[in-house]
């Protein structure tokens, strides 16, 4: 058994917080393998009791940072909208989408996400119903954010020391540390994000740890249903902005956190119900997608444009006042066609064998 895990736990169990040098020693046991599964589980039930400060998110992060496979691309300034899913909500996947549209307005895109675990149809689902490997290697991920401006990076082969924990969190059966974790553990080294929460009260947290891990711009958002106020202790919606109510945002730009609370009038677009938005199958989703870069109007646009519009904001210098223009811009590349030619590329690309190019896949992430 870990003497380092077990000297956390003691802290835990007087309720005190571990620092994120301690936090990182813990973590990096767990990615090791040398922690009883007791160990672990006893460890994610304190820390979901007591509530992770983000000293502790910080820490974990790092150690599981350096356990990661990294995907080494040239590109910098990389953009991820991986969010922490669980609302519980089905809805189209708009991330995903989001992704795709914002790549083909120029901005290079790592994906990073993985199957549903609390909903029917996560990213890697829709994708892979839409023909894109989920199985291609590192480097050919990397060439393809190089080349194309978008990869996607799918966790549980990227992150392969997690699997450490997994009986432990399925025998929990509720959210504990790593479903924070993922998001603010992009392989790419993406500096730049807008980060869905299930929890609002979240949101300051993982806004203030991603800048303390070296982040850009990261906007981290909660969606509200109509009527609800955007505070952090207000019943949670969705792990998105919202397109039926206000969206509480914790922005991390230039040194500084700044709370926001925006809705989709703010971007010149409509406010659409959630129910139009129902979708729980990955074939759903994946048809919904495909009619969606080619042009069709409705509700899931609407949602699109408002994420997107965020998101560029967040790979960008703008400011919120070019919500507007974000917002068009993301209708136009679903509307020119450029938004199809992404995806196809990203199916097609996906399938091609690595070439042997001397390009580097060791490299610690940045």
């Amino acid at each position: 058994m870990s003497e380092v895990v077990r000297a956390a736990l003691e802290q835990l169990r007087r309720r005190e917080d571990l620092e994120a040098a301690g936090m990182a020693a813990v973590m990096r046991e767990i990615m090791a393998g040398a922690c009883d599964p007791a160990q672990i589980g006893a460890l994610l039930m304190g820390l979901a009791a007591k509530g992770e400060c983000t000293a502790e998110i910080v820490g974990a992060a790092r150690a599981l940072r350096e356990a990661v496979v990294p995907v080494v691309c040239t590109r910098g300034d990389l953009l991820d909208t991986c969010g922490t899913g669980g609302s519980k909500v089905p809805r189209f996947n708009v991330s995903t989408a989001v992704a795709i549209a914002v790549s083909a307005c120029g901005v290079a895109v790592a994906k990073h996400g993985n199957r549903a675990a609390s909903s029917p149809c996560g990213s890697a689902d829709v994708l892979e119903n839409l023909g894109v490997s989920l199985e291609a290697p590192p480097q050919v991920v990397a060439a393809m954010i190089d080349e194309i401006g978008l990869g996607f990076l799918f966790a549980p082969a990227l992150h392969p020391a997690m699997h450490h924990a997994a009986g432990p969190r399925r025998a929990l059966g509720f959210r504990t540390l790593f479903n924070l974790l993922g998001p603010l553990c992009n392989p790419a080294g993406a500096t730049r994000q807008l980060l869905g929460v299930h929890d609002p009260a979240r949101c300051r947290d993982l806004a203030a740890a991603l800048g303390e891990l070296g982040s850009v711009r990261v906007l981290v958002v909660h969606g509200f249903g109509a009527g609800v106020p955007a505070r952090a202790g207000s019943p949670a919606g969705i792990d998105d902005a919202s397109t039926e109510g206000e969206t509480l945002v914790w922005q991390w730009h230039q040194g500084a956190l700044t709370e926001h609370v925006v809705r989709p009038a703010d971007a010149g677009l409509p406010e659409v119900a959630f129910a139009e938005l129902h979708d729980d199958h990955p074939m759903g989703n994946a048809g919904a997608l495909l009619r969606l870069v080619e042009g069709e109007q409705g509700p899931y646009r609407t949602a699109v444009q408002w994420s997107g519009a965020l998101a560029l904001l967040a790979a960008g210098t703008g400011d919120w006042s070019d919500l507007p223009s974000y917002a068009r811009h993301v209708g136009e590349v679903l509307d020119d066609g450029r938004a199809r030619s992404q995806l196809a590329e990203l199916v097609g690309r996906s399938q091609e064998r690595p070439q042997l190019s001397g390009r580097a896949v060791g490299r610690e992430m940045r």
